[in-house]
């Protein structure tokens, strides 16, 4: 004896896939037809695609500017000529420090020398007298002069023979503060170079980064327009066999935006869900298409394994677990019931028709005769026990919590008898105690 639920559907292929193009476009080729077998990796169909590969053209391009900007950064001399503006530099502040040293250096002997003639000079001056001692003592004032001059030339420091100590002195202050300035002034440019050095050094990595980061880019651009042109051929993902398609050469086809409605627990595809329609849903299952495939530009089935998909109202859904026994019975296969075992049962509901319902998985055994889309009718056992009485449920009388049934003596006479009941099916309800094998009760008025 055993009760159960029922409830209809269908059967589904295990490994349905709806497949299509990322992008619209026309048409080129269509390799296959209804009912092909296919294996993974065959072309199925191809869209035009001058618009893509013009698109990978463009990337590579910009792929190749990139890398020729990088390349540019790479080579490049900012960093050596920046070093050597800074040697250079340093040289030009060695040189006009020397060159003021050699100046300061020819004014101290400059001053020497007029210091010495410049005494000399003051002492014979002031021993001349009038008339001839006085023009007597200009002669010697013009030797000393000439001394003086010859000794200024031999100091090296060019002074004429009117260049006094303090006149010396002078030049010398004059020519320290220019040096300093011209010192400065190299120093000035040796730290504009080293800047410069300094910056070029800094901004050379980011360069490059920012360089190879460019690269990088186009080059994902690259990969991009590649997979463009790549999706432009269809094919085919797993091994099985074309049941639906949606479209001819020459024809448009838009960009594939669907995916399969997936049952519970397995690959199966939950039948007409992705065209449900209201009440049509609720007494089939899932509503009729109105083209093989829906808005799919092709279907890729496995038709080597099917399971029945079934909703189950919530009540009896409560009941139902997985490896429960199930008795499915084909439309299609009349003369008997095929044994089948719950998958899973879905963990959500579904609104079907305005009622809460529960999708059943139900694995299939193979069978020649079961098609994909068959309309089914799947009992689930949820509770059995071994070989007992049982009666038809017409046969039981209820009132309050007594249960009796009628029984029919030898002798014809109809005894109404209290009984004990078990499990109860749809048809039949077990009997536990109060009826012996063998004894006939009334059903509805006959025994």
């Amino acid at each position: 004896m055993s009760t159960g639920v029922d409830s209809t559907g269908s059967v589904s292929s295990v490994g349905s896939t709806n497949l299509g193009f990322p992008t619209g476009g026309q048409l080129t080729a269509v390799d296959v037809k209804v009912g092909d077998r296919v294996t993974a990796g065959q072309v199925l169909a191809t869209i035009d695609d001058f618009a893509a590969r013009r698109q990978l053209q463009q990337a590579r391009a910009q792929l190749a500017g990139q890398q020729a900007q990088l390349d540019k950064v790479s080579d490049g001399t900012s960093v050596q000529g920046a070093q050597r503006s800074l040697n250079a530099a340093a040289s030009i502040v060695s040189a006009t420090r020397r060159q003021v040293d050699a100046t300061l250096a020819a004014d101290d002997a400059a001053i020497a020398a007029a210091g010495a003639s410049g005494g000399s000079g003051a002492g014979m001056t002031g021993t001349s007298t009038a008339g001839a001692g006085g023009v007597m003592g200009g002669a010697m004032s013009l030797a000393g002069s000439a001394a003086t001059g010859a000794m200024g030339a031999a100091g090296g420091a060019g002074a004429s023979s009117a260049t006094s100590p303090a006149q010396a002195t002078a030049k010398r202050q004059a020519d320290a503060a220019a040096g300093d300035l011209q010192i400065a002034n190299a120093r000035q440019g040796q730290v504009t170079a080293q800047n410069n050095l300094d910056a070029a050094s800094a901004a050379r990595p980011n360069d490059l980064a920012a360089a190879r980061a460019a690269v990088d880019a186009a080059r994902a651009q690259v990969a991009v327009a590649q997979q463009a042109v790549t999706n432009t051929t269809l094919r085919a993902p797993s091994d099985g066999t074309i049941t639906a398609l949606n479209g001819g050469v020459g024809e448009f086809v838009a960009p594939s935006g669907s995916t399969t409605p997936v049952a519970p627990g397995t690959d199966a595809a939950i039948p007409g869900a992705a065209q449900a329609a209201g009440a049509a849903a609720a007494a089939a299952g899932g509503a009729s298409p109105s083209r093989p495939g829906g808005t799919q530009f092709l279907v890729l089935q496995n038709l080597t394994q099917y399971a029945v998909v079934v909703p189950f109202q919530e009540v009896d859904a409560a009941q139902i677990a997985p490896q429960q026994p199930v008795s499915v019975s084909l439309d299609a296969v009349p003369d008997g019931s095929l044994n089948g075992t719950v998958l899973a049962v879905a963990p959500s509901s579904t609104a079907i028709g305005g009622s809460v319902e529960y999708y059943v998985t139900v694995a299939l055994p193979n069978d020649p005769r079961i098609h994909d889309g068959q309309s089914a009718r799947a009992t689930v056992i949820t509770a059995q026990s071994g070989p007992k009485i049982s009666v038809p449920n017409r046969a039981l009388h209820r009132q309050g919590s007594a249960t009796t049934v009628t029984v029919v003596t030898p002798d014809g006479r109809q005894v109404p008898t209290p009984v004990t009941t078990g499990l109860a099916g749809p048809d039949r309800t077990e009997i536990t105690g109060g009826l012996a094998e063998g004894q006939q009760v009334v059903l509805g008025g006959t025994s």
